[in-house]
């Protein structure tokens, strides 16, 4: 892809992409982050294809109604592109141009995103047979892509945490903010700060002395619980 250099390249290169990402952001804006969206590269590539359907269905609509205007008026040059990009511009006011210029690259694709994306016909068929029809906001996405992320945003108020491991190892201890928990996109970890030490069934029992802390992986077979209230000392 060839950087723009000059200025017309710049501002056309603006117009392609402008479409594009007024669609995308207000689409984001109702439905939520999809996964596509977390990376930069499928966002502009999405931005650059949209903007490409809105640019070919303006240049269509550009040309039926200059050709219309000439049909009408029977003048050839009246409704000519070519007249118009060469002396016509000049004469416009610099107002019209920004407002026109607004509503194209910002404001219909805008709108077409928030009508396509604010709410879907649901289908309804009770046991009679008889079916009905109704539109629905749509089930927005939420912006933490995991359960996970959501528990770790949870994880800010000081909490035990229990953690099975795959081998059936209990781990655990008091989580508050010297722990850290890695999220989205990382693999999920976690470091508590405070270890306890645990009976072979998850029971807290006592801290470990001299300990500065634990890391532990969470891989698919582990089972993680966090708990609220301090737990009860108990025999093993």
């Amino acid at each position: 892809m060839t950087v723009p250099e000059s200025l017309p390249q710049v501002l056309i290169f603006i117009a392609m992409l402008v479409p594009g990402v007024s669609f995308v952001t207000v689409r984001t804006w109702y439905v939520g982050w999809r996964t596509p969206d977390y990376g930069a590269g499928s966002r502009i590539l999405e931005a650059l294809y949209v903007s490409a359907i809105f640019v070919i269905v303006y240049v269509g609509l550009g040309l039926a109604v200059f050709g219309l205007a000439s049909e009408l008026t029977g003048m050839a040059t009246l409704g000519s592109f070519e007249h118009w990009v060469n002396d016509g511009w000049r004469d416009t006011p610099a107002w019209w141009i920004g407002l026109v210029t607004v509503l194209l690259l910002v404001a219909i694709p805008g709108g077409v995103a928030a009508l396509m994306s604010w709410s879907r016909l649901i289908t309804k068929v009770d046991d009679n047979g008889k079916v009905t029809r109704k539109r629905r906001r749509v089930n927005r996405n939420q912006s933490l892509p995991r359960a996970w992320d959501l528990s770790a945003y949870g994880a800010e108020t000081p909490r035990f945490v229990r953690v099975k491991t795959s081998s059936g190892v209990y781990i655990g201890g008091w989580f508050d903010v010297e722990g850290y928990v890695s999220t989205y996109p990382y693999d999920r970890d976690i470091f508590i700060a405070h270890q306890w030490r645990m009976s072979k069934r998850g029971q807290f029992l006592e801290p470990i002395q001299d300990s500065l802390g634990v890391w532990i992986p969470i891989t698919d077979d582990c089972h993680v619980e966090w708990i609220a209230a301090p737990p009860q000392k108990e025999e093993p």
